[in-house]
C-alpha cells in the first residue's frame, strides 16, 4: 500500500531510495509531523465533506439586536431633545415621578428671594443653566457674582476653598457641587 506524507502529501513511490521513515519529496520525518511510525496510507474511496457554507446565525442576531436598538434609540420613544430629558429628569424625586409645571409654579410662588443665594460667573455656563431653570418657573434668588464682585469671591472662597460655580445656598442648604434640581427641590420645600 502506497504512504502519503502527512506534511506535503508526495505519494512515496516503491523504487525511492529515502529511508522508510523519511519523505523523499520534502525529506521531513513522518513521525515528527503527527503520522506516527508510518505515514497515511492512501485511503482510495476517503470522502471528505466540504465545509458547510451554512448562515452564521450569531452574527445575524447580533445585527439583529443592534438594528433593533437603535430604531428604539431614534424612534422617538424618549424624549424629544435634551432640554425635555432635564426637565423630566428635574421634575423627579420629591414630586413624585412627574411633577407638572404647575406644581412647580406653585413652590415658587410660595418661595421668596432671600431663600436662594447663588454664586455665579458670567463665563460659567452651568449657572446660566440654573438661572435658566429658576426662571423658567418662576423661582426668585439673589446672585452674588464672583467675576465682578471681589467681596462675593472672598465669601465663596470662605464657603468652599476650590471656589466652584455655581455654589448655591438654599434655606441654609449648601448646593457644593453645582445646581441640581432634585436637591434644589427638596432643600426649598419646607
Amino acid at each position: 500500500m502506497p504512504t502519503i506524507c502527512p506534511k506535503c502529501r508526495a505519494v512515496r513511490p516503491a523504487d525511492t531510495a529515502a529511508p522508510d521513515w523519511q519523505c523523499p519529496s520534502c525529506g521531513v520525518a513522518y513521525a515528527k509531523v503527527g503520522a506516527g511510525a508510518s505515514a497515511q496510507p492512501l485511503a482510495s474511496n476517503r470522502h471528505i465533506p466540504p465545509r458547510s457554507a451554512g448562515m452564521p446565525w450569531g452574527k445575524l442576531l447580533l445585527l439583529i439586536a443592534v438594528l433593533y436598538g437603535a430604531w428604539v434609540g431614534f424612534s422617538g420613544a424618549g424624549p424629544k431633545n435634551l432640554a425635555e430629558a432635564g426637565q423630566n429628569l428635574s421634575r423627579s424625586g420629591h414630586f413624585g415621578a412627574q411633577a407638572s409645571a404647575e406644581q412647580l409654579a406653585q413652590l415658587a410662588a410660595r418661595s421668596q428671594a432671600s431663600d436662594v443665594l447663588m454664586y455665579s460667573a458670567a463665563w460659567c455656563s452651568n449657572c446660566a443653566a440654573a438661572k435658566s431653570w429658576m426662571a423658567q418657573y418662576g423661582f426668585q434668588f439673589q446672585e452674588c457674582a464672583v467675576d465682578t464682585n471681589s467681596a462675593c469671591a472672598s465669601q465663596l472662597k470662605s464657603l468652599d476653598p476650590a471656589g466652584g460655580v455655581p455654589y448655591l445656598i438654599v434655606k441654609g442648604h449648601h448646593m457644593k457641587d453645582g445646581f441640581d434640581s432634585d436637591e434644589f427641590l427638596e432643600a426649598l420645600t419646607p
